[in-house]
């Protein structure tokens, strides 16, 4: 368990300082949530509770600045406000490989530090809820993290094809022609397939 790290620790602390950190990350709180605030457009729960997502799985892998580290892969677990709040503030994004979603439905993310293929797995666990009245902002940071995020170290096994960098492998379907890249082909009937072809695809054609 890593120890938690707080907006409301921080507002006694120098900026980007925590007390009982072992490291320091470069921005603050507010900054990082200024980040995910224009990145998404407003700011709710899913924001706020990403922005602190984002910061407690830096600070495990020892990251003080993620614009000068690209050797972490986060895996997020929604496809709600969590994920641009965890993008912005980590700089990972789907195009750059850094960012992968999984369609679970949880308000969760896992940081990978790409070399030792170890991490942290970190979700929301709220028991409270603020009511319409509250300033959102207040009323979250006024919960410490070990009280509003359960954590566990993980590991996850990262296979080439899903590294950033060039395609690893290229194909092309038998079926369709389209290009398929980076090992999402499927072999059936020894036929080189694309998943649409094989399983169906998530469109109809018109």
């Amino acid at each position: 368990m890593i120890e938690a790290t707080t907006p409301r620790q921080e507002k006694d602390q120098p900026e980007g300082k925590v007390e009982g950190e072992t490291m320091y990350l470069k921005n603050s709180f507010e900054q990082d949530l200024k980040k995910a605030h224009a990145f998404h457009g407003h700011i709710c729960t899913g924001i706020i509770f990403g922005t602190r997502i984002a910061r407690i799985g830096l600070n495990h892998l020892g990251i003080e600045d993620p614009a000068e580290n690209k050797d972490f892969i986060v895996f997020v677990e929604a496809d709600r406000c969590i994920a641009d709040a965890v993008s912005a503030v980590t700089g990972c994004t789907l195009g750059k490989r850094r960012l992968k979603w999984l369609d679970y439905g949880k308000m969760a993310a896992t940081f990978v530090d790409m070399n030792s293929q170890k991490g942290i797995r970190i979700v929301t666990a709220a028991s409270k809820q603020p009511t319409d009245d509250m300033d959102l902002v207040s009323f979250w940071s006024s919960i410490a993290d070990e009280d509003l995020f359960r954590t566990e170290e993980v590991t996850v096994k990262l296979y080439q094809e899903d590294l950033p960098g060039k395609p690893s492998r290229k194909v092309t379907c038998a079926a369709c022609g389209e290009a398929v890249m980076d090992g999402r082909d499927l072999l059936m009937n020894d036929r080189i397939l694309c998943k649409a072809c094989a399983n169906g695809a998530y469109y109809l054609k018109r």
